[in-house]
């Protein structure tokens, strides 16, 4: 009896062992499918295609279309950003900071992007000094243009600087008739009067001539509220750091499709 008892505690134990290690093993494989998989020799090019396309959501079909170009003649597309540079300082205008975006987002192999921002700069001025050439001499595929607006705003008026930005972006399309040209609006000024029709002004003239028309004004404090004094630095109408990441959060969220955490 003592040697039955004996075999069958034994088989018992065999049984509890060969159990416990499905039990082990079936863990192992649930535990595995839980963690990512490193794959070895794995191809950068593909991933990258899948990656930008997820990046240009908010982009027209123009601006696509450019950058697939660029990716089949691995010659990247020319952004060309202008606008104003404030007068008083700050660590990155969000000319500055779109740019490291972009970089980091689509790389310089797809996307060359080039910023030219001037003090006190007029439409006027820029045309009669010529300094438009510069913007020539670039050779943009894509032109993401803060007319001056505010600097116009009761010095050259509105009616000449919708004129002027007509001449400007004519003498680039002489240049390269498939130019791509994005408009925006200068910063807010806390509780302006005359300054918000000149960028509802310019908004329609946008339309009209089927330029694409940032409204980054939607991603600031109303500019009649207190509220927005927080955004802006105490010359009129330039942002603070605060306000200058907040205007390059718009423009990254329209040109990379990501979170605006505003």
């Amino acid at each position: 009896m003592k040697i039955w008892v004996n075999v069958i505690a034994f088989l018992v134990l065999i049984a509890s062992l060969v159990v416990g290690k499905i039990y082990w093993n079936h863990q192992a494989s649930e535990q595995s499918a839980l963690r990512p998989i490193k794959i070895e020799n794995s191809s950068y090019a593909e991933g990258e295609d899948v990656s930008w396309e997820q990046y240009t959501q908010n982009l027209p079909k123009s601006v696509i279309e450019k950058i697939e170009h660029a990716k089949r003649t691995k010659k990247p597309m020319k952004l060309v950003i202008v606008g104003s540079f404030p007068k008083e300082k700050v660590q990155k205008t969000w000319g500055a900071l779109l740019k490291e975006n972009l970089k980091s987002t689509y790389g310089e192999d797809l996307m060359d992007t080039q910023i030219y921002e001037y003090t006190d700069m007029t439409t006027l001025k820029f045309i009669n000094n010529g300094t438009y050439k510069q913007i020539l001499d670039e050779k943009p595929d894509v032109l993401l243009f803060e007319p001056f607006l505010l600097n116009d705003n009761g010095v050259v008026g509105i009616d000449n600087t919708l004129e002027n930005i007509n001449v400007i972006i004519s003498r680039l399309k002489d240049q390269n008739s498939e130019l791509v040209t994005i408009l925006q609006p200068s910063a807010p000024v806390y509780n302006a009067e005359n300054y918000p029709n000149d960028v509802k002004a310019l908004e329609k003239f946008s339309k009209e001539n089927g330029y694409e028309y940032l409204n980054h004004w939607t991603a600031w404090p109303d500019y009649r509220s207190k509220d927005i004094l927080t955004f802006l630095a105490e010359t009129p109408g330039q942002p603070n750091d605060g306000g200058e990441k907040r205007w390059a959060k718009y423009l990254e969220t329209y040109f990379t499709n990501t979170p605006s955490e505003l």
